[in-house]
């Protein structure tokens, strides 16, 4: 009889086992997503967190969950990309970041992670234009009336901008390098409290995007002088770019999705696919047009080959003009 009862619980405790396996066989492969997903933007207002609206608006149909936006500014992004790196690798938590927090800042700061292996890139949403604007009613009428004064006051010059080690925080410093002079670099937590900055007389210039910088300048109250990038602004045809002033350099970053390491490659495929089909919805291409904003997808294998490219490259450029942390 013992013996039989021992015979019984074990295979009582062997059907359990086999239940168990099956419930959590089941949870395993219960389809992605079946919950809302949560979206950390590392940066405050302004063209980053716009736009990520804007696109995570058309991503959360096509996913079939909605998408929460955090907002996690600070530190040249390093803040809310550390939050995005801490997350669980389930797709649940991913995040919004741009090629100057992965390529630029771990060369000016000590970060508690490794941006070459602690994320996992989804895909490149679009490029980021960067400029130089000034008030209005402000005495610089052109790039050259600027390098001019920042030459003859050293140092004097103050442009408003989203923290150190921004894209166009290291070309700015490129520029006065090349051109041998200084200006001052006035950080603040996104675009648009640095353009808020300058439109209050705390700043004399701001070197942001479209999104923060065209609604000011179509409502005559900022004056673009110059594209940071490698082509003009469609809102402002006539004010020359970076090339063009015969700069060998040029401002080159992409807002990008991002997950944790050890984010199972069926769903970031499947995030790269939602945002890829996302960005081809008219209403958001329409969107982006108001602001010149131009979408460019990019998968996220060959926009991880991109940035790591430069990687090294960066390192070099920082080192020489000697930026340091914060």
């Amino acid at each position: 009889m013992l013996r039989m009862r021992y015979l019984s619980v074990g295979i009582l405790l062997g059907v359990l086992f086999i239940q168990a396996s099956w419930v959590n066989e089941g949870m395993a492969q219960a389809p992605y997503p079946n919950r809302p997903v949560t979206m950390i933007v590392v940066y405050g207002p302004g063209m980053a967190d716009t736009m990520s609206r804007a696109i995570c608006k058309v991503a959360e149909k096509k996913l079939g969950q909605p998408i929460i936006i955090e907002n996690k500014p600070g530190a040249g992004g390093a803040l809310g990309t550390n939050n995005i790196v801490r997350a669980a690798a389930d797709g649940y938590t991913v995040g919004v970041t741009a090629t100057s927090t992965v390529s630029i800042v771990p060369h000016m700061r000590k970060l508690p992670f490794n941006p070459l292996t602690d994320l996992v890139d989804v895909c490149a949403l679009y490029k980021y234009n960067h400029g130089l604007a000034v008030r209005q009613d402000s005495p610089w009428k052109t790039f050259e009336d600027v390098i001019a004064y920042a030459r003859k006051n050293p140092g004097k010059f103050t442009y408003a901008n989203a923290g150190v080690g921004s894209t166009q925080h290291l070309i700015m410093e490129m520029i006065a390098m090349q051109e041998g002079i200084k200006w001052t670099m006035v950080p603040y937590k996104s675009g648009g409290d640095s353009t808020l900055a300058c439109l209050g007389g705390h700043a004399d210039g701001v070197t942001m995007g479209t999104v923060d910088l065209v609604p000011h300048i179509k409502a005559g109250k900022l004056r673009l002088l110059l594209s940071l990038n490698d082509f003009r602004w469609a809102p402002v045809p006539d004010v020359p770019n970076l090339l063009e002033k015969k700069y060998n350099f040029y401002a080159l970053n992409y807002n990008t999705v991002a997950g944790p390491k050890g984010l199972p490659e069926p769903i970031r495929q499947k995030l790269e696919d939602v945002f890829k089909e996302s960005l081809k919805d008219p209403s958001l291409v329409e969107f982006a047009n108001q602001f010149g904003v131009e979408i460019q997808f990019m998968s996220g294998k060959d926009y991880s080959a991109l940035w790591r490219s430069k990687y090294s490259e960066r390192e070099k450029v920082i080192k020489t003009l000697g930026l340091k942390e914060e």
